[in-house]
């Protein structure tokens, strides 16, 4: 072989060890790794970990999420996406409205109990369909008798339900994004009521992704 030949392929293979590297964020605390990749998210500079084969076969056998996220089903809230992730690093429940059901609370537990994930983050977002069904709370009588028979109205009814909902000044509708941040803290509230969980040292981080902007920031 030509020594043409061999350097390039030295430099080949330094190259392709560098760009392995790069791919990685080297943050090992949670919240500092979900901060960075939101960063990167912003500013277009994703690295796109783990998002290959390899990242396939290194899972294959067992998973260890630093994070779980529990979410909306909103096809513009894509957890792995906004915070830079990949297979295997965030353990996702999603479903309209980001709400804690029982089988929700019983996928957070497992990720906790099995998985050993320590941090949880409810992450809603503006402009949520749930939230604003329930601020008009169907708004003429033929989309109520609609609704008589459909889940969606359990949806809203638990939105109803909500202590921290009820504290929203009224009318609820022209007070949405309060209507939004008062649901992601009653889902996290519930999860810091969980008996089970608070005996395994979790952190749980209310959170609000702007459809508007693609910024994640804590609510406080």
């Amino acid at each position: 072989m030509k020594p043409f030949y061999i350097s390039f392929l030295l430099v080949s293979l330094f190259l392709s060890s560098c760009k392995e590297q790069i791919n990685e964020d080297n943050a090992t605390n949670p919240i500092e790794k979900l901060a960075n990749g939101n960063k990167r998210f912003l500013d277009n500079k994703q690295l796109h970990p783990h998002q290959n084969k390899d990242a396939i076969l290194n899972n294959e056998k067992s998973q260890h999420p630093f994070a779980v996220v529990i979410t909306c089903s909103d096809s513009r809230v894509s957890p792995e996406i906004v915070f830079d992730q990949g297979l295997g690093d965030l353990f996702v429940v999603r479903n309209a409205g980001n709400l804690i059901s029982d089988l929700d609370m019983g996928s957070i537990e497992y990720a906790v109990e099995h998985l050993k994930t320590k941090v949880i983050i409810v992450l809603g977002h503006t402009e949520c369909g749930a939230v604003k069904a329930f601020v008009e709370n169907a708004t003429t009588e033929t989309e109520t008798k609609s609704l008589k028979h459909d889940h969606i109205e359990d949806i809203i009814n638990t939105l109803k339900a909500e202590d921290e909902e009820n504290k929203v000044p009224r009318p609820h509708k022209a007070h949405l994004q309060e209507c939004v941040v008062a649901n992601i803290k009653h889902s996290a509230n519930l999860i810091l009521k969980n008996e089970f969980l608070n005996q395994k040292e979790i952190k749980v981080i209310p959170m609000l992704y702007d459809i508007h902007t693609g910024k994640v920031v804590s609510v406080q």
